[in-house]
């Protein structure tokens, strides 16, 4: 690869507020100081961001991906000419932007594999717009992940803050949360989430852990799993040296972690992580991935089709976004952050 670490920037799910919000982030170049970036996408789709956004600030315009990316511009806009767009309805699903979020999805792992690309920082995606393509995943990730044929863990982490989160499940049935809870799992999670916490500089990093059942099972009245598999499984990751707690009840993890200045929590599942982070601040949150050859991150908001295409959109978390894979891409290669920077 490169010295300098190369950042792909997508453009998301045309129908929702991504175009808008990657025009937004022109007017921060700072996001991605001491690295290149590249967005990539259909330019139809680019400009109709541009005018949503009311940005009049263009870009250099490839259509060879190594041409982009040896331009000594810092942000160059790649032409991906494989994307095709008619019609461009705004505020829903469909399966042209599907489709091209999933090929622009595939072009990144591909770009990875060949030493071009660092990191891959998407704009957000909508699954119902996969779903209409025919891809079934269970998230944008795991289509990518699939592709390149990786199985190793890879979970969904979001931060917002100080705060980090990851949890046991994530996208399935609420019915299947309990069946998904087992020992090996757990320790897994927490071992991948000690690793990429390290990765931000956390070097001995305080997991607290969340129980599944109403206040802890209540010492088995309401469900065994905090006796049986998660307290067993943080015993374990103790042995194994991490600095882990719990089970905490999940009422009441977030104001634990507040009140103990811990900075990380696993959630048994999707919503009790969710609910609280959002609260926190939902247009602030990005989500990132570890594990897979190269960094992933995206703002933890979705595609908001209530408001796409009219000018409102806040770039708070795609700013974020960037700024985190723009730390992780730097760090990975053994490169300060920049003058003042802590690691």
């Amino acid at each position: 690869m490169n010295d300098t670490p190369v950042i792909l920037s997508t453009l998301g799910d045309a129908g929702g507020v991504g175009p808008e919000l990657v025009a937004r982030t022109l007017e921060h170049p700072e996001i991605t100081r001491n690295c290149k970036r590249v967005i990539v996408g259909h330019r139809k789709v680019f400009d109709m961001g541009r005018e949503v956004a009311g940005i009049s600030t263009d870009l250099p315009s490839f259509s060879d991906i190594e041409e982009a990316i040896a331009s000594p511009e810092p942000v160059v806009f790649h032409h991906y000419d494989k994307l095709i767009y008619g019609d461009i309805p705004v505020g829903v699903t469909t399966a042209q932007a599907g489709e091209a979020d999933y090929r622009i999805g595939c072009y990144a792992a591909d770009l990875s594999r060949a030493g071009l690309i660092d990191a891959f920082c998407w704009a957000p995606v909508n699954k119902g717009s996969i779903h209409k393509a025919g891809y079934h995943y269970e998230g944008y990730k795991a289509g990518i992940a699939a592709y390149m044929g990786f199985t190793q863990r890879s979970t969904e982490i979001n931060t917002i803050g100080h705060l980090w989160t990851t949890r046991v499940t994530s996208h399935i049935p609420i019915s299947q949360v309990a069946s998904e809870m087992k020992k090996d799992v757990i320790l897994d999670v927490l071992t991948y989430f000690d690793r990429e916490l390290r990765r931000f500089g956390y070097a001995n990093p305080r997991i607290a852990v969340s129980g599944l059942n109403p206040h802890n099972g209540d010492e088995g009245a309401f469900g065994r799993e905090e006796i049986e598999i998660i307290g067993p499984a943080i015993e374990e990751a103790k042995k194994r040296q991490l600095n882990v707690e719990g089970p905490y009840p999940a009422d009441t993890i977030f104001l634990t972690v507040q009140e103990e200045n811990i900075p990380a929590v696993l959630s048994m599942y999707h919503d009790q992580c969710q609910i609280a982070t959002k609260l926190m601040g939902f247009d602030d949150g990005v989500t990132y991935f570890g594990g897979l050859p190269f960094i992933l991150a995206t703002p933890a908001h979705g595609t908001a089709f209530d408001i796409a295409g009219q000018g409102k959109a806040r770039p708070n978390a795609i700013l974020k976004a960037h700024e985190l894979a723009r730390r992780a891409a730097l760090t990975a290669k053994g490169l300060p952050l920049g003058e003042g920077e802590a690691a």
